[in-house]
């Protein structure tokens, strides 16, 4: 039998010392893009944005492996829009994914995500759900683990909570994420926790880490789990005036391996591999902004 290279447990509330982990070269960037963020000319933003967002679509399933597109076709569709090339679908071992569907999914989600926000929409597990089932609207199977080892595609549960456990296994053994009896309490307090820290103005960053890292342990969905965490990360940078940060398949291994850290109890690396991408994108628009006449008032 193999072993374990992570046991489950309840998850955990924030250190004492969370403060720590903010990157004090982030906390620079957020007192400039405060002054700097609404002097950009409106449309020079909104254009800004617009990208950001479709890389956002883009990536967040080239992450999961569900679809792979080259760099230049990516770089064509975040410029001139999602709808700007004609996407085949792709086979990605368990069945036939429409690509430009899956990716028109991940765009209107992110947009729904500013939506609920500007009407000040609080996080419930019935919104989770909803974004879940939003997620995988054009995927019908998961991938599911005989007793023999053999994979198999399993019929896809939407916006459901799991009902069997999803514990993938690689070289250093089974990582072991919570049973699905213990996910309705485990999301319970995820969110009373979530709560409290808005309440007690925990920083942006550390909760979008927080957040995302926490929810990751639970794996309440039998697939979908990292591209809804990343949505729920991407709100606390969204109602901060920041751009979600997009996690790229080209950086693919760093956030893993960032992940991998908060498992081992450290979640400092992670808060500043989130709040290094947010800024790039911060700084990219600053100076897209600057670089062009009357860009900046």
């Amino acid at each position: 039998m193999p072993g374990y290279a992570y046991r489950w447990e309840p998850i955990k509330d924030l250190p004492e010392n969370y403060l720590d982990f903010s990157d004090p070269d982030f906390n620079d960037i957020k007192l400039e893009w405060g002054l700097v963020r609404n002097r950009i000319k409106h449309e020079l933003f909104e254009s800004f944005r617009e990208k950001i967002i479709r890389e956002w679509a883009i990536e967040t399933g080239q992450v999961e492996k569900l679809y792979s597109l080259d760099g230049n076709l990516t770089k064509a569709m975040i410029d001139n829009g999602l709808d700007s090339v004609e996407l085949s679908h792709q086979s990605n071992g368990i069945g036939i994914i429409d690509t430009a569907a899956v990716i028109e999914n991940h765009y209107q989600i992110i947009n729904s995500l500013y939506q609920d926000i500007k009407h000040g929409r609080h996080l419930y597990a019935t919104a989770i759900r909803a974004y879940h089932a939003a997620f995988v609207e054009n995927q019908e199977f998961a991938i599911g683990v005989l007793p023999t080892g053999h994979h198999v595609p399993i019929k896809l549960l939407k916006g459901v909570y799991k009902r069997w456990p999803n514990n993938p296994s690689a070289g250093e053994g089974i990582f072991e994420y919570c049973p699905p009896e213990q996910v309705d309490i485990e999301m319970d307090k995820l969110l009373e926790m979530h709560a409290a820290h808005i309440e007690a103005k925990v920083p942006f960053d550390i909760e979008a880490a927080w957040l995302h890292h926490r929810f990751i342990l639970i794996h309440p969905f039998q697939d979908g789990n990292g591209r809804v965490a990343r949505a729920l990360m991407s709100m606390e940078y969204i109602k901060a005036g920041f751009f979600p940060p997009v996690v790229a398949v080209a950086g693919k291994q760093e956030y893993l391996d960032a992940l991998s850290n908060a498992d081992r109890g450290d979640l400092k690396p992670f808060v500043r591999y989130l709040s290094g991408l947010a800024t790039a994108k911060t700084l990219e628009c600053i100076a897209f902004a600057k670089s062009l006449p009357g860009g900046v008032s």
